[in-house]
C-alpha cells in the first residue's frame, strides 16, 4: 500500500525546491497586490511580528487555497456555491486489530445515533495502523458551522471506533467547507492563479493534490521561459485555457461522488429509526425488500466511480491550445466509445499526454518509462529507425540556441532505446521515420508522421517553425535556418 498525505510530501517539496533556490517564508500572509508595467508589487505581512512589507516581482502566482485573497483582490468571478461544512481530527490512535486484515486508507462509518454534526465520519489513513485524518459530515445540507468541544470529539471518534479502550492522541481538528466552485478565468495581467484558488471541491476521488500538482507543471515551465526569454509572455495566456477545462470537470466529479455518498446514507438512514426499517428491508424476503436490496446495490457500485476512476485522473487534453500544433490532415483519435471517468484516452495526438510505455536501452538494462526521459525543463522529440533528420534538427536547434535545447531519442531495434514490449509502436500514432515532440510538462506539443524528403534542412525548417509557433518567439526560427 502506498500513500503519501501533505504532511509527509510537503517536506520533501521543500527540501528539493530549496536545494535550487526557492525561498520559503512561512507565517506569512497575503495583505494586497499592485499592478505596475513591468510586474507585481505584493504586500504581505508576517504572522508573527505583524510587520508588513512589500515584494517585487516580474510575476505573482495566486496558490493560495480555497479562499484564495488573490483570486478575490484581482475581481476574478468564482463561479458555483459553498454546500456545506465538514470537520476533520488529525489523530494518533493503534487501529490495527480493526483494519489491518481488511487494509484500506480509507474507511466509512455510519453510526445511526451519533450527533447531527458528525452523523457521518471516515478514517482516513496517514500511516498505517496508528494516524489518520477522521472526516466527520453532518446530515443534513444547511451549512451551519459548528465547534465541538475536544470532549465531545473525543467522545464521538469513541462512537465511530467502537472501543472507548483505544488511547487517542488528538494532533489538530478544523472545521472546512464543501465547496462547486471553478473560477472563470485563472489569470490576470501578470498574476496567475492555481490550485484550490481555482477550483474548489470535496476530497472525493482524490482530485485535490494530484491536480494542483498538474497545475503547477502546466505553469512552472512556461513560466520560467518567458523569465528567461524563451518564450513570448503570450504563452502564458495558454493556461486559462488549458487548465479551467481540466477544473471543470474534476470539480464536477468530486461533487457528483459527494452526492453517490448522500445517496447510500439517505438508503442505509442516519437515524436509529430510519436505520432499522432499512435493515428490516434489506433482510425481507419479500419484493420491498428485494427493491431495496436491488437500490442499495445500485448505491454501492456508483461508489465504484470514486474508487476505480483513472479516467478523470489522467485524461487531461489540451485540444486546440495555442501551446500545440497539428499538422494538416492529422486526425483527432475518436474516444466516443470510451468510458472517459474510468479509462483512459492513450494517444500522442497533439493536446493528449505523453503514454507510458516501458524502453530499456539494451537487454541487459533495467526498464525505464518514457516519460522518465521527457521533462525536466526540455522539450524532447521520439522516432525511430530512420528518423535520423529529426534527431540531427534537434541538435542543430539546440546548437545554435542552446537554451532550447532539444533531446532526442530513437526507439527501435538497436536505437537508444528498444521498445520492451511493442508498447510504443501500438501508441506512437507516427510512422517509424515520424516525429513526436513532447513538451517539458509530459504532453505532446506536435507529431509528423514521416521523415521530410529534404533530410536534416528541412526537418530543422520544419522543427524551428513548431517551436517558434509554440513559443511566439520568432526568433526561434529565424535564428535557425
Amino acid at each position: 500500500m502506498s500513500d503519501l498525505p501533505q504532511s509527509f510530501l510537503e517536506p520533501v517539496l521543500v527540501e528539493e525546491a530549496s536545494k535550487v533556490g526557492a525561498e520559503f517564508r512561512f507565517n506569512t500572509e497575503f495583505v494586497a497586490l499592485k499592478a505596475i508595467g513591468d510586474g507585481v508589487i505584493t504586500t504581505v505581512r508576517d504572522r508573527a511580528t505583524e510587520n508588513t512589507y512589500d515584494i517585487k516581482a516580474s510575476y505573482l502566482v495566486g496558490a493560495d487555497g480555497a479562499r484564495s485573497k488573490v483570486i478575490e483582490s484581482l475581481g476574478i468571478e468564482v463561479d458555483g456555491q459553498q454546500l456545506n461544512t465538514a470537520f476533520n481530527v488529525h489523530i494518533k490512535a493503534e487501529l490495527g486489530k480493526y483494519i489491518a486484515h481488511r487494509p484500506g486508507r480509507l474507511n466509512w462509518i455510519l453510526n445511526p445515533d451519533a450527533p447531527d454534526w458528525s452523523a457521518v465520519g471516515n478514517f482516513r489513513m496517514v500511516r498505517p495502523w496508528d494516524e489518520f485524518v477522521v472526516s466527520m459530515h453532518p446530515s443534513s445540507k444547511d451549512g451551519k458551522s459548528f465547534d465541538p468541544t475536544k470532549e465531545a470529539i473525543l467522545e464521538r471518534l469513541y462512537q465511530m471506533i467502537g472501543d472507548k479502550t483505544v488511547p487517542i492522541e488528538i494532533l489538530s481538528s478544523f472545521q472546512w467547507t464543501i465547496n462547486d466552485q471553478v473560477a472563470r478565468s485563472w489569470q490576470k495581467g501578470r498574476v496567475l492563479c492555481i490550485g484550490d484558488a481555482t477550483h474548489r471541491h470535496p476530497p472525493i476521488n482524490g482530485l485535490g493534490s494530484n491536480t494542483c500538482l498538474s497545475d503547477a507543471f502546466n505553469l512552472a515551465w512556461k513560466i520560467a521561459y518567458v523569465l528567461n526569454g524563451w518564450a513570448a509572455p503570450k504563452l502564458l495566456d495558454t493556461l486559462t485555457t488549458e487548465r479551467k477545462p481540466v477544473g471543470d470537470a474534476i470539480v464536477r466529479r468530486a461533487n457528483r461522488g459527494m452526492e453517490a455518498h448522500r445517496r447510500l446514507w439517505d438508503i442505509i438512514g442516519l437515524t436509529p429509526d430510519a436505520r432499522q426499517k432499512a435493515v428490516s428491508l434489506l433482510e425481507a424476503p419479500t419484493s420491498e425488500g428485494a427493491d431495496m436490496r436491488r437500490e442499495w446495490r445500485k448505491a454501492l457500485e456508483a461508489t465504484d466511480d470514486e474508487v476505480q476512476a483513472l479516467g478523470i485522473q489522467m485524461n487531461q487534453v489540451y485540444a486546440g491550445s495555442r501551446a500545440t500544433v497539428v499538422e494538416a490532415g492529422d486526425q483527432a483519435p475518436d474516444f466516443s466509445r470510451l468510458n472517459l471517468l474510468k479509462q483512459v484516452m492513450v494517444s500522442t495526438f497533439p493536446g493528449y499526454h505523453l503514454p507510458h510505455v516501458w524502453l530499456a536501452a539494451d537487454s541487459q538494462s533495467e526498464r525505464v518509462s518514457i516519460l522518465d526521459l521527457a521533462g525536466k525543463g526540455k522539450f524532447t522529440l521520439f522516432t525511430g529507425i530512420g528518423g535520423d533528420a529529426w534527431l540531427e534538427a534537434a541538435k542543430h536547434i539546440s546548437n545554435y540556441k542552446p537554451y532550447l535545447e532539444i533531446r532526442g531519442y530513437c526507439i527501435g531495434f538497436h536505437c537508444d532505446y528498444m521498445d520492451c514490449y511493442r508498447d510504443w509502436e501500438c501508441v506512437r500514432g507516427v510512422g517509424e521515420t515520424g516525429v513526436v515532440l513532447v513538451r517539458p510538462d509530459h504532453f505532446v506539443t506536435w507529431r509528423c508522421q514521416s521523415a521530410p524528403r529534404g533530410g536534416e534542412q528541412e526537418a530543422a525548417a520544419r522543427l524551428g517553425a513548431v517551436m517558434s509557433k509554440i513559443l511566439g518567439n520568432q526568433n526561434v526560427r529565424s535564428d535557425i535556418r
